[in-house]
């Protein structure tokens, strides 16, 4: 009985244009649902917080667009920041014109500050206690490792984009 209304729940929540978009895009293969939703089992970080994560997940977040389609407030559903396109969430995380110049990048180098953080730590070389705190070393080595972190890659013909932001070679 209680499969049976998860189920029917399940399919309602699919079927809904706006809100469906999670459930559906976790159907897709290149998803992992264990990982997506690890942050929100290990319970360490403040309701309001989750709360606004889901809702951007499930296209929920106080966008502009939200406000004009669903809420039917009269007001422009354009981007507050570019006016050219709709305010979603997506867009915000990800289309924004005028957060691609600085924001964008600014969150990229977060992601790969805690990711060389987590290789550091995982090599045995010194780093500091919170990842956050931490600030890479353009190099690091650890006996026969090496951890290169934003680093021009030499090539024998011009390559526009050289500079990976970390590169880790074994010198076995």
């Amino acid at each position: 009985m209680k499969d049976s209304i998860a189920e029917k729940t399940k399919e309602r929540w699919h079927g809904k244009r706006m809100y469906g978009q999670l459930p559906r895009n976790l159907d897709e293969e290149l998803v992992d649902i264990e990982q997506s939703y690890r942050w929100l089992k290990s319970g360490d970080i403040k309701g309001e917080t989750e709360s606004t994560i889901v809702a951007a997940q499930d296209q929920a977040a106080s966008t502009n667009y939200f406000k004009n389609k669903i809420l039917k407030e009269e007001i422009e559903s354009k981007c507050r920041l570019c006016k050219q396109h709709e305010e979603t969430t997506d867009h915000l995380t990800s289309g924004c014109p005028i957060l691609a110049k600085n924001e964008y990048l600014m969150r990229h180098d977060k992601v790969c500050t805690h990711l060389h953080y987590s290789i550091c730590q995982a090599l045995g070389i010194e780093t500091t206690d919170k990842w956050y705190t931490n600030m890479p070393k353009p190099v690091c080595e650890e006996g026969d490792v090496t951890v290169l972190w934003d680093q021009a890659v030499h090539t024998d013909r011009e390559v526009r984009a050289n500079r990976p932001d970390i590169r880790i070679k074994n010198k076995k």
